[in-house]
């Protein structure tokens, strides 16, 4: 009898002893989910692992009672506080992970959620919040300098004409995103010349087309800035600053963040005026940014961000041939509005997400300052140029409008899948405003669905895919295959890679419907597609002091629209899909921290751009000829120290000689190439209070990143900062 009731209790016990259970969510310190995050406990039970679902939690059933030991395999992020628990029941353990010296970068763009980046085979660079502050940057298109895979294209000074190619593509095959919502002008352009770094939280960058998940215009990439919002815990308080300088620079900010109860807010006001030392090169602008949060419930919130800007810039042309134009200007307006509603329950995330961006520009050259022949040096151009006056301008006010939901979820242990729809309406009212405008309209539909596979902690897999059916090229699908593979242990961990897709680009507006028997539109032009690969490998080390990349790529542009000659008697031109090019090449990158006070990094990029396919008849974008404007070597070094009450850093940028045209008939096609030294100094003195200086050009180099079009000289700014709070360390 006895027996029986020992073999009876025993029974009875063995599920108690076995029941436990272990939950909890990962995040990092200012509150991001680490979705597909491996967590791996041993201990009574062995060792068991489990996957983080879409808002960062975890779940582990049947874990003997008993001690474990929790470990997170995150190159670049280590788990703060005790990693022991002990298991009795049903226990709770939420894991916060803080940074190493050189951190793990957490992005959205790659996948349209938080993923950590050495999960992911695609390339992708990542520049927070202390990093673009420590830039202390005149202007957005600065800190796209820094990136690898990245060259930028300025028409003079701050606010003149400002382009962007990823990997050799076009201006307009990268799509641009303002907190999730597009504000590329429909075809795919960007002008970055009004852009600059206020209240931004973080910027990504994405390499590689990334079609199959965001549809038309990202042949070549992402670029997307994300406004800042209020941390979790974060105290109210705001900052002032105000800045003085050379070129009668005179800017001004304020600032105000902070949470209150289920409500969190982050607000910017900026006001910049220069003239940019050359005769009608003055710029000014105002601008501002709010970003709103709101917690309705314990997993459901909602949040919401609005950019907006209007500026007046001269526009004197390519001085460097000859008289400027006096009375030339562009009116530059753009809005960007977007709504986040994101609701978790289990092992699912809904989102709805809506947005809303509106682009004007006005170009007014009210006088005819008369006719002049392009001279440099002793070249000559063989004919006049005339200036064209119109006092009522030419408009080009383009809008989109975005509606989309989408499903993350949890699939057994390893899978995370993710499957939405967008919904996208452009609309414009283009044309010279002597005359009818032309007001086209245009309505995009697209379904995609990913799958993020993670085998244990070594082996991450993602796959999707995208449908997209376009008013103008019809439907379309594009694929996207990407891999990571982690060796070795967590103090030196080298990550391999490798990504492909697809990509497609919609026409312009101009290139669709245009009216003009000059540039008539084409209502049959395909879609503009790319194929993409690429190969890397990181390598980290030194206790995750040091980071290095590599990584070959090879983009091929297909079925690009080109201009052509339909007849000379009488003249008409439209558009066809008739041109080929091959951006390929080699990027190189490295941070490192050697101390807690120094920072360095440095990038290079190796780009043999070719034109495969043309049937232009300039000689200039012929066959074997190599790609405007982009140069086949460029490269950044920079560093950050600091020392108590100071701090400072410096910046390189090397550019080497490009494909260019003075477009005027001089003969110029060839851009020289040129260097540029930044530099800043910060100096605290007092509490909350600092001064700093920032030099542009420290070394005043001549040189031109668009022919005809000289950059400023040495250009040096002072300025005082208040901040109500230390910003977070």
């Amino acid at each position: 009898m006895r027996r029986l009731m020992i073999a009876g209790f025993l029974v009875a016990a063995a599920p108690c002893a076995w029941a436990g259970t272990l939950t909890g969510t990962a995040r990092t310190a200012d509150g991001q989910a680490l979705p597909q995050l491996v967590v791996s406990v041993e201990g009574a039970a062995g060792q068991k692992h489990a996957t983080t679902g879409p808002d960062g939690r975890y779940r582990m059933d049947a874990l003997a009672a008993g001690e474990y030991r929790v470990r997170v395999d995150a190159p670049g992020l280590t788990l703060d506080g005790d990693t022991r628990v002990t298991v009795q029941g049903d226990m709770r353990l939420d894991l916060l992970l803080k940074p190493a010296p050189v951190s793990e970068r957490i992005v959205v763009s790659a996948t349209r959620g938080e993923a950590t980046s050495s999960a992911l085979g695609v390339s992708v660079t990542e520049l927070d919040r202390e990093r673009i502050a420590e830039r202390e940057p005149s202007s957005f298109l600065d800190l796209l300098r820094d990136v690898p895979g990245v060259s930028v294209a300025r028409s003079g000074a701050v606010g003149a004409l400002s382009s962007a190619f990823v990997r050799g593509g076009e201006s307009s095959y990268a799509r641009v995103m303002i907190d999730g919502a597009p504000v590329n002008e429909p075809g795919g352009y960007y002008n970055f010349a009004s852009q600059f770094p206020l209240e931004l939280g973080r910027v990504e960058v994405v390499r590689g087309a990334t079609s199959s998940l965001y549809g038309t215009d990202a042949l070549a990439g992402v670029i997307h800035l994300v406004t800042r919002h209020a941390e979790p815990g974060e105290k109210i308080g705001g900052s002032a600053e105000a800045e003085a300088g050379e070129n009668s620079w005179k800017r001004g900010k304020a600032t105000f963040s902070g949470q209150s109860g289920k409500l969190d807010w982050n607000a910017g006001l900026v006001y910049l005026n220069t003239d940019n030392e050359r005769p009608n090169s003055a710029f000014e602008q105002t601008a501002g940014a709010l970003a709103l949060g709101l917690r309705l419930a314990e997993r459901t919130s909602a949040r919401a961000f609005l950019r907006g800007e209007t500026s007046t810039a001269g526009t004197p042309g390519a001085v460097a041939y000859g008289r400027p134009d006096l009375d030339a200007t562009s009116d530059h307006d753009e809005v960007a509005a977007s709504l986040v509603l994101r609701h978790a329950r289990g092992r699912a995330a809904h989102a709805l997400h809506a947005g809303m961006t509106r682009t004007g520009q006005l170009s007014r050259n009210p006088l005819d300052s008369g006719s002049y022949t392009p001279r440099a040096g002793d070249l000559a151009a063989p004919f006049a140029n005339s200036d064209f006056p119109n006092p009522a301008g030419y408009q080009n006010d383009t809008g989109r409008g975005t509606l989309g939901y989408q499903l993350d979820a949890q699939l057994g242990a390893s899978h995370l899948v993710s499957a939405g729809a967008d919904v996208e309406h452009e609309n414009g009212d283009i044309g010279d405003r002597r005359g009818p405008l032309l007001s086209p309209t245009r309505t995009n539909v697209g379904a995609y669905a990913q799958d993020r596979i993670a085998v244990r902690s070594r082996l991450f897999l993602t796959l999707g895919g995208r449908v997209e059916k376009n008013d103008s090229f019809g439907t379309r699908a594009v694929p996207r295959a990407a891999a990571a593979l982690r060796l070795g242990p967590a103090s030196r961990v080298t990550t391999l890679r490798a990504s492909a897709g697809a990509g497609i680009k919609e026409p312009s507006f101009l290139q669709s419907f245009g009216v003009s028997q000059f540039a008539l539109g084409n209502p049959d032009l395909v879609a503009e597609r790319s194929r993409t690969y690429d190969v890397g490998i990181e390598q980290r080390g030194f206790s995750d002091r040091l980071r290095v990349e590599a990584t070959v790529f090879h983009h091929d542009y297909r079925e690009q629209i080109a201009y052509t000659i339909v007849s000379f008697d009488p003249f008409r031109g439209t558009y066809e899909n008739l041109g080929r090019t091959r951006g390929r090449g080699l990027e190189l990158a490295l941070d490192a921290a050697p101390s807690k006070r120094l920072r360095v990094g440095a990038q290079y990029t190796l780009l043999d751009g070719e034109i495969l396919v043309s049937t232009s008849s300039s000689p200039l974008y012929a066959e074997g000829q190599p790609l405007l404007r982009r140069p086949k070597h460029q490269g950044s070094l920079w560093a950050q120290a600091s020392a108590a009450r100071v701090s400072g850093g410096l910046n390189l940028l090397l550019v080497g000689s490009r494909s260019d045209s003075d477009f005027f008939g001089i003969g110029l096609t060839e851009n020289e190439a040129y260097a540029r030294l930044d530099a800043r100094l910060r100096v605290s003195v007092a509490h909350g209070v600092e001064a700093f200086a920032i030099a542009e050009n420290l070394l005043d180099r001549e040189y031109q990143e668009i022919l005809g079009y000289p950059a400023l000289g040495r250009a040096l700014r002072f300025g005082v900062r208040y901040r109500s709070r230390e910003p977070r360390p």
